[in-house]
């Protein structure tokens, strides 16, 4: 059995990029949901820390022009298999770091989702990521991050097991374990998980701590606001908050 402990974020990802869309449901209606959001700003869109492009793929096939932007080569590897599989084109998919690409374009709608705008733990990073986003939306044009609730009290959670929320392929066998930790003076969300890997009898498993930084609306409102973004509203929509936890979606323009 091979264990592995990745010391970054870029390596937890590797690991998971393989099986992370098994442990979400069908996502038909949320790509419908993010459609409805972009369709009020145009048809150029960037997904930043876009994972193995699920959604983007399934923007492009609602007609978008989608450009895909994350940190690990493995998830841009799978986001390029979905859009040969599904036999649609992207605009590009990259490599690179959400703090500082530079494409030297401007879009018509910028998203985040799934919470991934939480795991940059230092304010620092937020204003990079979202100064980046300014300088890549056209005037008038839209972004939207679906965030997580903070909790209400600290919490300690123990460790629970979770399955495939999809059919995975014969001879393949996956699920992960984690447990929580909330800290409300730091506002830090800790997850330990582990992820057991079984394909075709060769054992994998893997053990990694992920830390996210939660935000009020309150907080969230005035970093965009100091970013320079205008307009900036919360949408609720029972197709994105409906997988497993509390989020929103903030949308602000430019």
């Amino acid at each position: 059995m091979k264990r592995f402990r990745p010391a970054d974020m870029t390596e937890i990802y590797a690991l998971r990029a393989d099986t992370i869309d098994y442990f979400f449901p069908d996502r038909k209606d949320e790509i419908k949901s993010w459609a409805k959001i972009a369709e009020k700003y145009g048809d150029d869109v960037l997904h930043l820390m876009c994972g193995t492009g699920e959604i983007l793929v399934g923007l492009a096939k609602e007609g978008f022009n989608v450009t895909g932007i994350d940190l690990t080569e493995s998830m841009i590897y799978q986001a390029r298999e979905k859009f040969e599989e599904e036999d649609v084109e992207p605009e590009d998919l990259i490599v690179e770091d959400a703090r500082f690409f530079k494409l030297g374009k401007t879009f018509d709608f910028i998203f985040v989702s799934t919470g991934d705008l939480h795991h940059f733990l230092d304010k620092d990073d937020i204003d990079k990521v979202l100064g980046k986003i300014f300088a890549h939306l056209r005037p008038g044009g839209g972004v939207a991050l679906e965030l997580f609730e903070p909790p209400e009290n600290d919490f300690k959670r123990p460790e629970k097991r979770h399955r495939p929320l999809r059919d995975t392929p014969k001879g393949l066998k996956v699920w992960k374990l984690n447990r929580s930790s909330y800290h409300s003076d730091s506002q830090i969300l800790e997850i330990v998980e582990k992820l057991h890997v079984d394909e075709e009898g060769e054992i994998i498993e893997s053990e990694y701590d992920i830390q996210l930084k939660l935000y009020t609306k309150k907080q969230i409102e005035l970093i965009l606001d100091n970013s320079g973004f205008e307009n900036i509203r919360h949408l609720y929509d029972k197709d994105l908050s409906g997988k497993g936890h509390d989020s929103w979606i903030v949308v602000a323009e430019r």
